[in-house]
């Protein structure tokens, strides 16, 4: 069963779970998943990961990203971006590139965040747009995420409009990173487009356009990248035989050689056989193994 990951460029419109459902009808996809959600109104990098591979999501999910996004100031959205009720908020003529650029410095580094209510994020076990649609009441808890660099690309003052280039860490939203922009100018903003550049060493100039991959028929796997993409920059465990065939079994094997924490874990061939952890007794614990 061939297994790997495609680094598809999604459009407007679709949801990302419909992108996958496409991929999913592909020959020889027995399973597929989606390593990090673009909501419906944004496109650009989505990755899937096919057979084997949705093993390995947890780890794409930690990749940093880069988004462009297009915020329009005074006028607020009640999810945050263009798919939203809209509301004038406040007065956009105050806005000017050089406010914009003296307020990004604050967003940097580690800050707290308050997810949108329309998320896909779980409360109580039932995601919040789920609630939110029925009216309930809703606690918005601020998260901790990391923001590793923001810039202004421009600014329109004719549109009240800007872009916004952002490479952040896991759970940032673009949608509230954008709320919080316009409330620190006091007219308010909402996120008006969104394009995301680029997921770890994905980046949207390699990306296959969504509607080719699925009318590729036998010819989608042209675009397979390695399963262990996301492995690549790990610890490497080379096994023989014996310490390979006990691995299979899920049993611990001795990694001379390397230091604790996690590592990959290749069979003699130099294939991926597992991703592992080795303890501080230089045991190497597989973690999960996969079919040869």
């Amino acid at each position: 069963m061939i297994s790997g990951i495609l680094n598809v460029n999604k459009p407007a419109g679709p949801s990302s779970f419909a992108v996958v459902r496409a991929v999913r009808r592909l020959p020889g996809i027995v399973k597929a998943g989606h390593g990090g959600t673009l909501d419906p109104a944004a496109d650009g990098v989505l990755p899937i990961l096919v057979n084997a591979a949705t093993r390995l999501a947890d780890f794409v999910h930690e990749w940093p990203k880069i988004y462009l996004a297009t915020v329009t100031f005074g006028v607020t959205s009640d999810t945050g971006d263009r798919e939203g009720s809209l509301t004038p908020s406040g007065d956009a003529s105050l806005v000017s590139r050089d406010r914009i650029e003296a307020l990004l410095p604050s967003f940097m580094g580690q800050i707290a965040q308050v997810p949108p209510i329309y998320s896909a994020l779980k409360q109580g076990g039932e995601a919040l747009y789920r609630k939110a649609r029925r009216g309930e009441a809703i606690e918005q808890r601020p998260r901790l995420v990391m923001i590793h660099a923001i810039r202004l690309i421009d600014y329109d003052p004719a549109t009240a409009t800007g872009h916004v280039e952002v490479s952040s860490g896991q759970g940032m939203y673009v949608r509230s990173l954008a709320s919080d922009l316009g409330a620190a100018l006091g007219c308010g903003a909402y996120l008006s487009g969104l394009t995301r550049t680029a997921l770890g060493p994905l980046t949207l100039a390699d990306a296959v356009p969504a509607a080719t991959l699925a009318g590729a028929g036998e010819e989608w796997t042209r675009w397979l990248l390695p399963m262990d993409l996301p492995l690549q920059a790990w610890p490497t465990v080379s096994l023989d035989a014996a310490a390979a065939a006990a691995v299979r079994r899920g049993q611990a094997v001795v990694a001379p050689g390397v230091a604790s924490g996690r590592c990959r874990v290749l069979d003699p061939d130099g294939h991926l056989l597992a991703w592992g952890e080795v303890d501080a007794d230089r045991r190497l614990q597989p973690r999960a193994v996969f079919p040869g």
